[in-house]
């Protein structure tokens, strides 16, 4: 028992344990900010701060993952270990990004305010503390990952969950409403800044600025893959309630419940996400690409495995669970269940393989990738009568050709290892 224990742990990159810990408590702490939100303010004032949740989930990956992963990657591959060069320039390329959302914000913010949120002018005020505060903390998440603070990446998760919920106990009491949950929403960011840096020692920005060039150059490659990845995370749902019939007005929340149950291991797959990154760009850095290779292999049968297990255990109890969490109306049936499960468990095996393209300085090739991926979406979707199959099958065939294609392109790079240079 202790082998079997001792070697899944050792599957597993430095920092995956604390970082899931984090998740774990981000996700209890949101789950109990919208339950809170939604039986405080009802279903017709929850919208607009359900809107602006939904564009805090999508502005943070959507555009700045990519800075996070560059910045993990170039300070990981430093073999000098200073993060003061790469941060500057990393915040400077940040800022820029920041203030061209905000400008956009302020100049359609009379539109945002009345068509999005119901009127609420503190919620596009929150909407502009979102992309300050995601900005800065995608930032500060690179640069700990890079250094391999994983327990500082952890907190960050802790102090925005927590000092979510703390922040909107304190704002009912002063403002009321839906302006207090939105500024919440928007300053919750910075309680998780504050507490991922308390305590930390090293982390000085002395010395010259890297060239922008390090990392601009993979930004724009980044930004396209982090934009066809929310695509493929969120596509399917959309794409049921576009094909949904008269008599089928209720298969979109159907299908979405259903998702949300088989991407559970997603959710704490991101921990590995975090962690992996740094660990292949330092062997990249170094030079050690048998020693990648080894790592990555022991990583892809882990995820392969959990995987797996998902498969099964959605075969098993998904439908009862879905059930049991949101009612017999939600009921599907196991093959969708199935279907669900496998494209999360590939999807998992394709984020994977996007991770080692990126620390092979391959961004343009795990974006190609996404792209081509994305493409064959609508060719599957055209087929069948069953909407249920017809998407569950696109969004499988999707990851497929993803996975499959990255994986041919990382072997081609590795096997290239003398032809480019490792910066």
């Amino acid at each position: 028992m202790n082998r079997r224990r001792l070697s899944v742990a050792d599957r597993l990159p430095e920092g995956t344990v604390a970082v899931s810990g984090g998740l774990l408590i981000n996700g209890v702490t949101a789950y109990a900010f919208i339950t809170f939100a939604s039986r405080d303010l009802g279903p017709e004032a929850y919208t607009p701060i359900g809107l602006l949740w939904a564009l805090s989930f999508l502005l943070g990956p959507g555009f700045f993952q990519p800075l996070e992963q560059e910045v993990a990657r170039v300070i990981a591959a430093r073999s000098d270990g200073r993060i003061g060069p790469v941060v500057r320039t990393a915040l400077a390329i940040g800022g820029g990004m920041v203030g061209l959302l905000v400008v956009l914000t302020v100049v359609f913010g009379s539109r945002i305010r009345n068509e999005l949120f119901d009127g609420h002018g503190l919620l596009v005020v929150g909407l502009v503390f979102v992309l300050i505060g995601l900005g800065l903390g995608h930032l500060v998440r690179g640069a700990l990952a890079g250094v391999g603070q994983f327990g500082g990446y952890a907190r960050y998760f802790i102090g925005d969950g927590i000092g979510r919920l703390l922040l909107v106990l304190v704002l009912s009491m002063t403002l009321g409403g839906v302006g207090a949950y939105g500024l919440a929403v928007g300053l919750a960011p910075f309680a998780g800044v504050i507490l991922a840096l308390t305590g930390q020692r090293g982390l000085s920005l002395e010395g010259p600025a890297e060239p922008a060039g390090a990392l601009s150059r993979a930004l724009g490659a980044l930004l396209v893959a982090s934009v066809a990845t929310a695509l493929v995370l969120n596509v399917s749902p959309l794409v049921v309630a576009v094909l949904a019939g008269p008599s089928q007005t209720d298969d979109p929340g159907r299908f979405l419940n259903a998702l949300l149950i088989a991407r559970v291991p997603l959710f704490f797959f991101q921990a590995i996400q975090a962690s992996l990154l740094p660990r292949l760009s330092a062997l990249v850095g170094a030079g050690r690409f048998d020693e990648l290779i080894q790592v990555f292999r022991r990583l892809l049968g882990l995820v392969v495995a959990i995987g797996a297990v998902a498969v099964v255990g959605c075969a098993l109890v998904g439908t009862w669970i879905v059930e049991i969490a949101f009612g017999a109306d939600f009921a599907v049936a196991r093959r969708d269940m199935v279907l669900l499960a496998a494209s999360s468990a590939v999807l998992m095996v394709a984020l994977s393989f996007a991770q080692a393209l990126i620390a092979c300085q391959a961004p343009g090739r795990m974006a190609a990738a996404w792209v081509l991926g994305l493409a064959a979406f609508p060719v599957v979707v055209a087929f069948g009568d069953d909407l249920f199959l017809r998407v569950e099958m696109a969004l499988l065939v999707t990851v497929s050709v993803v996975a499959a294609a990255m994986a041919v392109l990382l072997t081609k790079r590795l096997l290239s290892t003398d032809q480019w240079v490792v910066s």
